[in-house]
Order: C-alpha cells, then sequence, then structure tokens
C-alpha cells in the first residue's frame, strides 16, 4: 500500500481509490498507477494545479521499455480518474477512448517438462538468506501451490492461515479478478506438501495470520515473488527461453483448467492462437494433439478427457503431474 500521495492530486486521488474500491475493485488496481502519476506531476508540473490536456498527454507517452499494455494501463486509470473529477463537478481532462487502443494479446509460456523439473529442483534447494531466513521453505511451496491449483501470484500471497483448510485440502480464495471468491481443492500430494511446510512455519511463527508469511508477518510482495522466480531459474541454469516469449510468475497458471476450458468454449481464443501459430495448444484443445513430445506432461494427462466436466473431476490429472510434484 501506498504511503501516500503528495500532488497537488493527492487527496482526490485518494478519494477515487476509495470510491472504486466501494464498487468492488481492488485497491491495487488503480494505486500503483496514481503513484507513479503523482511522482510525474510533483517532478514535470509542480505548479499544475488541474487535470490539464497538457499533463495528461505528456503522461500518455510510450516510456523506454514500456509495453502498449503497460501504456494502456496507465492511460485507462488516468482517464478514469479524470471522468471521476467530472462526476464531481472538478474540471480535468479525460482521455478520449480511441486513444486507448485494443490490448495486445499476451501469449503466456508453456513450460516443457525439462524446464519444470529443473526449475522445481532449484526450488527445493533454494538456500536460507539474512533478509529471507524462511525462503527455503516458502519458495518449494508457494510456487507448486500456484501451478498446482492454477492461483494467481497475488492469490497466492494473500492466503492466510485461516484460508486454507489442512484436513479436507479447500483453500478459500478472496479478493480474486472479477471480485468473486471461490475454493479450490488440493490434490493429496500437495496437501501433504502444505501440512509439512505448516508444521516448520508453526515452530518458527507462532500465530502468523498468513499461510506464506514474510519474517515480518506480512505478505510477502510482488517484487519478492518475482525475484525468487528469476532466482530459480538462474540457480537451474537456464536463462535463456524457447521462441520470444520471457517466462512470468503468472504463466504457472496455465495450462490451468479452467483456463483451457475458457478457451474450447470461445472460438476466437481459439482463433487468434491458431493464427498466432501456438499449434501444440490450438490442437490440445481440439483434442487432436500433434508433436506430443514438445507438450508438457501436464497437457497430457487431458488428452482422454471430456472438457465439459467440472474441474474438480479433471484437476486431478492435471495436479499429479510427476515433474512439479516429485519432491
Amino acid at each position: 500500500m501506498i504511503d501516500s500521495f503528495k500532488s497537488c492530486f493527492a487527496s482526490q486521488m485518494e478519494d477515487f481509490i476509495q470510491y472504486k474500491k466501494a464498487l468492488g475493485y481492488s485497491r491495487s488496481s488503480y494505486e500503483k498507477f496514481l503513484a507513479l502519476f503523482d511522482r510525474f506531476c510533483l517532478s514535470a508540473f509542480p505548479e499544475e494545479r488541474s487535470l490539464t490536456q497538457e499533463l495528461v498527454m505528456q503522461w500518455a507517452r510510450l516510456r523506454p521499455n514500456e509495453t502498449a499494455n503497460g501504456l494502456k494501463r496507465r492511460m485507462v486509470a488516468i482517464r478514469e480518474f479524470g471522468k471521476y473529477l467530472n462526476a464531481i463537478w472538478i474540471e480535468g481532462y479525460v482521455l478520449p477512448p480511441e486513444m486507448l487502443g485494443p490490448f495486445k494479446p499476451f501469449f503466456p509460456y508453456l513450460f516443457s517438462d525439462e524446464e519444470l523439473t529443473a526449475f522445481f529442483t532449484a526450488a527445493d534447494n533454494m538456500t536460507p538468506h539474512k533478509l529471507s531466513p524462511y525462503r527455503q521453505f516458502v519458495v518449494p511451496v508457494l510456487f507448486r501451490l500456484l501451478y498446482c491449483c492454477g492461483l494467481r501470484p497475488h492469490e497466492v500471497r494473500l492466503i492466510r492461515c485461516a484460508d486454507i483448510n489442512l484436513e479436507t485440502g479447500s483453500v478459500y480464495i478472496s479478493d480474486t479478478k472479477v471480485h468473486h471468491d471461490r475454493i479450490v481443492v488440493m490434490s493429496s500430494d500437495m496437501l501433504s506438501l502444505c501440512r509439512q511446510y505448516d508444521t516448520k512455519m508453526r515452530a518458527i511463527m507462532k500465530n502468523r495470520e498468513y499461510f506464506f508469511s514474510s519474517p515480518q508477518g506480512t505478505v510477502y510482495s510482488v517484487a519478492w515473488v518475482q525475484e525468487q522466480f528469476r532466482k530459480c531459474w538462474k540457480k537451474a541454469g537456464i536463462q535463456n527461453f524457447r521462441g520470444a516469449t520471457t517466462p512470468r510468475v503468472y504463466d504457472f497458471r496455465y495450462p490451468y483448467i479452467n483456463k483451457i476450458r475458457t478457451f474450447r468454449q470461445k472460438p476466437d481464443n481459439r482463433r487468434r492462437f491458431r493464427a498466432k501459430g501456438s499449434d501444440n495448444i490450438y490442437r490440445f484443445i481440439a483434442r487432436t494433439p500433434q508433436n506430443m513430445d514438445k507438450l508438457p506432461s501436464a497437457l497430457r494427462h487431458f488428452l482422454g478427457v471430456d472438457l465439459s466436466l467440472s474441474s474438480s473431476s479433471v484437476a486431478k490429472a492435471f495436479a499429479s503431474c510427476s515433474v512439479v510434484m516429485s519432491k
């Protein structure tokens, strides 16, 4: 959470965030972009007291090493802020919607068995650090839970001890992408691993709030998780990846069964993937896969499965991927 905004728009930006929260949006949806805009105003337009067109257009320039999607997210945030100002009778420039353009589709990185084996072997051999004395316990379990349960990175970071039932293996997930709570169920192997982890952490940190708790008793930051992700790949000796896509933490969510069902149910998604040459994905979804040796084994588990079944019926095949649960 940002400590405070400091520009002349500080109070209005805080009110805007509270307004969006009341509508069901997460604070993080806008806060980081407004914090960047706040610093931009202080450095580039310190005397400006209104959200002028000049100010907004300067902010809407593509930055070095910034992706088109990154720029669009910044523009969406400032456009919504401008609309909010107008709604409370404060003059402010609102970016025209046509300036935003469509999001450029992002194609996830699909890990091979060899890459998964190398990554999780590295995670299992993670050593403690003076600033992260428990990471040798956290990293192997956190990334496996991401992969095996199809969680989003922020969801796994925010799991509280009260949210996870180590008897049944159910995990309560709140504040999701569409602000709907849900429950996921771990495989028996994943549940066993979580029980072992919990026993170790209870001996170190009594009454911790978060399942993956930092030494300070708070959640681990996004940056910390990303850093451990990079360290695992470096430790695994893999720095050059197949194709033009670099893996992200989020890519452990693919190809989880819910995503596969989504691709199967939406012809536009299938056409887009096929048009981009992702033949392995398309053929798998169509259940006529080729080049089987290039597919991760987690995908192969589904080849004879009717994807119209509930995700809970099919998830067992995915969660049993041996290269992930080999610990």
